[in-house]
């Protein structure tokens, strides 16, 4: 996508998609690997150390593929929670930049992050493990934040930590801490998710992308919570996970691009 506030969101996600994805092509292909390696070798030219690792690969049949797969799932979850939460920040980031005063911004806005940070300074015993809270920083800014005040600093960490885990309702209501909507069927217009998702209009494609995020939340949290062995994930699948949510972070993005843009004008 183009040079935008949440182009880096999108590029440091995308990264991430790409470690996954040469996981996942690692795992195939020394599962296909190992039945066939044992003729491949020139075992009479090898030494100790080479016929022991060799032997050792090669027991591995009772290896399940799927178990790897899974950990990629939790993996692949972590690193769309963070880009959510880096799309929220860096769009009161861009809030800011945009601002003209305190006056100017919406009731509803002022109100989320005087609450907001009333949440993340309430963390300051106990620190969250995932997030580096400047807790100076918060009552600095949050000093700023009153009728009149000629410039005004939203604390855009404190919009994006505790946001809930994947899931069509978890996402809209991450939107709406930075007062927008999200609407299914902007996602469905865009022909990248149309493609990912082999739909063809719009509401279709709303359904079936709201229907991907449900389903995959649902898989998330059966790993997560119960270590399930009973849920098999294949290549094929993760290998669809991976497109999909190419796709949906682009789109997404794109959206909420949109909505701070018409908030400058």
């Amino acid at each position: 996508m183009a040079d935008t506030s949440l182009s880096k969101g999108v590029s440091e996600f995308e990264s991430a998609l790409d470690d996954i994805a040469s996981s996942l092509e690692f795992v195939r292909s020394a599962s296909r690997l190992r039945p066939r390696l044992k003729e491949m070798l020139h075992w009479e030219y090898m030494d100790l150390d080479a016929k022991a690792l060799a032997t050792t690969f090669l027991r591995q049949r009772t290896a399940e593929d799927s178990l790897l797969y899974r950990g990629m799932v939790i993996s692949l979850a972590g690193a769309f929670e963070q880009f959510v939460r880096r799309t929220i920040r860096d769009s009161i980031l861009a809030i800011n930049s945009k601002a003209r005063n305190y006056d100017s911004l919406d009731e509803n806005l002022r109100k989320e992050n005087f609450y907001r940070t009333g949440i993340a300074l309430g963390t300051i015993h106990e620190p969250l493990d995932y997030f580096d809270l400047d807790y100076e920083s918060l009552a600095k800014n949050v000093g700023t934040c009153f009728r009149g005040s000629p410039e005004t600093l939203l604390n855009a960490e404190a919009f994006a930590i505790f946001l809930p885990t994947i899931s069509p309702k978890s996402l809209s209501d991450a939107l709406r801490r930075v007062g927008m909507e999200l609407r299914w069927d902007d996602l469905g217009k865009t022909q990248s998710m149309r493609d990912v998702l082999e739909t063809s209009d719009t509401r279709e494609t709303a359904n079936a992308a709201e229907e991907f995020l449900k389903r995959f939340g649902q898989m998330r949290n059966k790993i997560a919570h119960t270590g399930n062995s009973g849920i098999v994930v294949s290549d094929v699948d993760l290998e669809q996970f991976i497109k999909t949510f190419r796709a949906f972070a682009r789109s997404f993005a794109a959206i909420v691009q949109g909505g701070i843009n018409k908030r400058a004008k």
